[in-house]
C-alpha cells in the first residue's frame, strides 16, 4: 500500500499513544528501581501532541486525553498492567478522536548469581475515525535476560509481534472509498548496558527488527535518574528505517506524590517497527493521575530473625531476609559477630543464616552487596552514633526471644 498523509498521521498517532506515553511507565524498570508489591487503580487526564512525519509541512495534531490505568506487581518484578485511553482532538484538521487500550504482563524469575530471566507480553488495540478511519490490533513480546553485578546491569530481549490494521481512504467527499488492510509483524531484539550506582545510571542501548516494510535498526545512549521521588530517563538514538536514517530522543519521566502521579514524554518520538510508524518531528504527552485504590503491604510484625533453639547460655537465631532481586552477596553483622560480616546463603527468595547469640539486647544489620540494609518489617530499630539504623534483637534466655 502507498502511504498517504492520513495513513502516516494515524500510524504516528498509534505509536504515540501505545508507545510514547507507555515509555514513562517503564522508566523505573530501566532505572533498576527495586520492585515493590502493589496493586493500584488510577484515573488519568492530560494532553498529547504529535508532530507530522519528518519532512512534512503538515501541522501538529493536539489531543486531550483521559483514561483508567490498573496494575499489580510483585516483589520479584512480575506483574500485569492495563490501560484504556480516550482522546479528543483539540482543533485543527489533523487529528480525530481516538480510543486506545493496552494490556501488558511481565514474568520475572531470579536465577541467583546476578542473573534473572523473564517473559514480556503486550497486547494493544487502537481506533481513530478522522481524518481517516484507522484501526489496529496487535500483540508482541518475548523472553528477557538480565545480569546485574554491582554497578553493572546488562539486559537483552527477543521480540516478536503480529497484528492487523485497516485503513479507509476517500480522496473526495462522496467519492469512492478504498479500504487497505495490512498484516503487521516484526521479529528482532534489543539490548541495553547500564553502569552506575545510587540514583544515577548511564549506558547504551540498541536493537534490530525485521518487518514487512524492511529492516529497522537503532543505537544510542541512556541516562537514568531515579529515587523515592520518581524516575527520569533521557535517551538519544540514531534510527535506520526503510525510508532513511533519523535521530530521535527525548525525556520520559514518572513522578508520584501523595496519591497523585505525573508521567509523560517530550521529544522526537521513535519509530514503531510493528505499526511501521516513522519518526515524528516532535511529539509529547503528559498525564496527571489520581489513585482511586492502592493496596501495598504495610509493615508487619514479623522480624527478620527467629529463635530456633535455646540453652541458658545462648540461643540459635535464624536470620532470614528478602532483598531486591539481583543481589550477589548478603551478610549479617552485629555486636554478636563483633561487627564482622558473616555470609548468608541463598534459599529460594530468601537469604538465611543461623547464629549463636547470647542473652541480652543486641544491635545488628545486614550488608547487601556492601550496602547497609535493615528490613522495613523490623519491630524495633534504633539509630547508632552515626545515625545509621540498627535492628534490635533481644535474647532473654532459654525461653526468650
Amino acid at each position: 500500500m502507498r502511504a498517504t498523509p492520513g495513513s502516516l498521521l494515524t500510524r504516528r498517532l498509534t505509536a504515540l499513544v501505545t508507545t510514547v506515553l507507555g515509555v514513562a511507565a517503564s522508566v523505573p524498570a530501566a532505572a533498576g528501581a527495586a520492585p515493590s508489591l502493589q496493586t493500584e487503580l488510577a484515573v488519568e487526564l492530560g494532553a498529547s501532541q504529535i508532530g507530522p512525519p519528518v519532512g512534512s509541512d503538515a501541522e501538529s495534531a493536539r489531543f486531550g486525553v483521559g483514561g483508567v490505568r490498573a496494575s499489580h506487581y510483585s516483589l520479584t518484578g512480575s506483574g500485569i498492567s492495563a490501560s484504556v485511553l480516550l482522546g479528543r482532538a483539540l482543533g485543527g484538521q489533523n487529528g480525530g478522536d481516538f480510543l486506545s487500550a493496552s494490556l501488558s504482563s511481565s514474568m520475572v524469575e531470579d536465577w541467583g548469581g546476578g542473573w534473572s530471566a523473564g517473559m514480556d507480553l503486550r497486547v494493544f488495540g487502537f481506533g481513530v475515525q478522522a481524518p481517516f478511519p484507522y484501526h489496529a490490533i496487535a500483540a508482541e513480546g518475548g523472553p528477557t535476560l538480565t545480569y546485574r553485578a554491582g554497578s553493572l546491569s546488562v539486559s537483552g530481549a527477543a521480540i516478536a509481534g503480529v497484528g492487523r490494521s485497516s485503513f479507509e481512504f476517500q480522496r473526495f467527499p462522496g467519492g469512492l472509498t478504498r479500504t487497505f488492510e495490512d498484516d503487521l509483524w516484526r521479529v528482532g531484539g534489543t539490548a541495553e548496558v547500564l553502569v552506575g550506582s545510587g540514583p544515577l545510571r548511564a549506558g547504551v542501548a540498541g536493537g534490530a527488527h525485521e518487518t514487512p516494510g524492511g529492516l529497522y535498526g537503532s543505537g544510542g545512549g541512556r541516562i537514568v535518574l531515579s529515587g523515592g521521588w520518581g524516575a527520569v530517563e533521557l535517551r538519544g538514538d540514531l534510527w535506520s528505517t526503510p525510508s532513511g536514517s533519523e535521530g530521535t530522543g527525548g525525556l520520559a519521566f514518572v513522578v508520584p506524590f501523595s496519591g497523585w502521579s505525573l508521567r509523560g514524554f517530550l521529544g522526537k518520538s521513535e519509530p514503531d517497527p510493528l505499526t511501521l510508524a516513522e519518526p515524528g518531528s516532535g511529539s509529547g504527552g503528559l498525564l496527571v493521575g489520581r489513585s482511586l485504590y492502592t493496596r501495598a503491604p504495610g509493615p508487619t510484625r514479623s522480624p527478620s530473625h527467629a529463635v530456633i533453639a535455646s540453652t541458658p547460655q545462648s540461643s540459635v537465631v535464624r536470620m532470614s531476609i528478602a532483598v531486591p532481586p539481583g543481589a550477589q552477596r548478603v551478610e549479617v553483622l552485629g555486636d554478636f559477630t563483633l561487627w564482622e560480616p558473616m555470609p548468608m546463603r541463598r534459599e529460594g527468595d530468601l537469604w538465611v543464616a543461623e547464629m549463636n547469640v547470647g542473652p541480652g539486647t543486641h544491635h545488628f544489620g545486614y550488608l547487601v552487596d556492601g550496602e547497609w540494609f535493615v528490613p522495613d518489617n523490623e519491630e524495633s530499630v534504633v539509630a547508632d552514633e552515626w545515625g545509621r539504623a540498627n535492628a534490635i534483637l533481644v535474647i532473654e534466655g532459654e525461653n526468650g526471644t
